[in-house]
């Protein structure tokens, strides 16, 4: 692949958790129903928060915009500490664990809020007026064991496999509806001498393999079973066929002939300039992080379909994942960190920190968004073949850099399926075992 110029990163995803389960802290209940008993410390500019967050993901314009508005109407003060995307949860457990918790945490939802104890560390908002403002598709993240623990702040994107229009136009293709179409796509693209999917494969999390899983646990049964150890990774056929499908779109040559060396840093210039046609996405990239100033394509040239990895014959999208705003129950600042995140979760502070960014709404009450182009041009197939996030949040042990990395030494021929199946199984027990998980002890 030709050389390429810098270019602006995308949202790295949080890294998959392998520490174990948190001890308490001590001190204190601090759930939002009860009236803490501790003094928050001020000074004369009134009191500072403290934030831990994914140094990318409390860069986010409308995260800047509503701290930014909390300031100016309180007269107190967000101190971001932002921690580096690529060690993120190592860094913020080892805080934890030393009892270094700053007063406010940024973090995603799902199993991996369990490795921080939130039972013990962090405010009970379930009784909170909010709640019941919060949309539909939201809501399960920002609960365990039925008690919601942060308000989901987040863009909701929607993930899919994103392609160049014009040159499906261009190329007399359509819209492929199965997985046998898009395979028949791929080989004429690349019959063309177009490269068929840009695949970041020298990175390990952008090979986005829970796409392919959700489908496959969408069955709750099948979901529990691989959260007490009744089955593996190894046991499914359609983990066998998901990493088939690598395997084999690699060897004809669909990811390009550099795909083992190609950065997700160079996403934008290789579509922009159509050397590669697909990729595959969330929507919300598309308005936050694609170049469209300086290539021949814009984000507008750009349309959705399903992804199809082996593992759903009519494809699939992926739901959002939301980072959720937790308030540390056993600091000092506990009744100043509450009445932020009720800050934050006030209608009209929302909408002012959303008003025209490209999400799908998190609460009930938004109306400044703006839906994705991309979004609405498929919203018919996203209705019909789409899944909520399964395999990242909610898959016990599940690491997509780890299991990323597994994928990279099939690519390579290091390691066969059967091997890399039993790789990715290792690495997921090992967590869950480390968090003595019932079924796993």
């Amino acid at each position: 692949m030709k050389k390429r110029g810098k270019k602006i990163a995308a949202l790295l995803i949080s890294t998959a958790l392998a520490a174990g389960m948190l001890s308490a802290c001590s001190g204190g209940s601090g759930d939002a129903k009860k009236e803490s008993k501790k003094t928050d410390g001020k000074s004369d500019g009134g009191v500072t928060l403290t934030l831990y967050g994914n140094a990318d993901d409390a860069a986010k314009p409308y995260m800047k915009k509503i701290f930014q508005l909390y300031e100016e109407k309180t007269g107190n003060k967000i101190d971001v500490q932002g921690l580096d995307a690529s060690n993120f949860e190592s860094v913020c457990l080892t805080k934890f664990q030393t009892g270094d918790i700053p007063d406010i945490l940024m973090h995603f939802g799902g199993y991996s809020l369990d490795a921080y104890n939130p039972a013990e560390n962090f405010v009970d908002f379930t009784d909170a007026k909010w709640v019941d403002d919060i949309a539909d598709t939201s809501k399960a993240q920002t609960m365990r064991d039925g008690v919601v623990y942060g308000l989901p702040f987040w863009e909701s994107s929607v993930s899919g496999c994103f392609y160049n229009k014009k040159i499906f136009e261009e190329q007399g293709l359509k819209v492929p509806t199965t997985q046998a179409e898009f395979d028949e796509v791929c080989q004429k693209l690349l019959d063309a001498g177009i490269q068929p999917i840009y695949m970041a494969a020298a990175d390990s999390w952008p090979l986005l393999y829970q796409f392919g899983m959700d489908p496959i646990f969408k069955d709750g049964d099948l979901l529990e079973k691989i959260n007490s150890n009744q089955t593996t990774y190894s046991d499914i056929p359609e983990m066998t066929s998901l990493l088939e499908w690598y395997k084999t779109s690699a060897e004809k040559g669909y990811f390009g002939k550099d795909y083992s060396t190609d950065t997700w840093d160079y996403s934008s210039e290789v579509l922009g300039t159509g050397e590669a046609a697909m990729i595959f996405c969330w929507d919300t990239w598309f308005d936050t992080d694609y170049d469209s100033e300086s290539y021949d394509y814009t984000s507008d040239d750009f349309g959705l379909m399903p992804i199809f990895m082996g593992t759903a014959e009519e494809g699939t999208y992926e739901g959002g994942n939301n980072s959720l705003l937790l308030v540390n129950k056993n600091g000092d600042k506990v009744d100043t960190a509450t009445e932020f995140v009720n800050f934050c979760a006030d209608p009209e502070n929302y909408n002012e920190a959303f008003d025209g960014i490209a999400t799908t709404p998190t609460f009930k009450g938004m109306t400044t968004n703006k839906l994705s182009s991309q979004y609405q041009g498929a919203e018919e197939s996203i209705a019909k073949v789409g899944n909520p996030s399964i395999a990242n949040p909610e898959i016990i042990g599940f690491s997509q850099n780890d299991g990323g990395k597994c994928i990279q030494e099939l690519l390579v021929g290091n390691i066969d399926v059967k091997e890399c199946l039993k790789l990715m199984d290792d690495e997921r027990i090992k967590v869950a075992t480390s968090q003595n998980v019932e079924g796993f002890k």
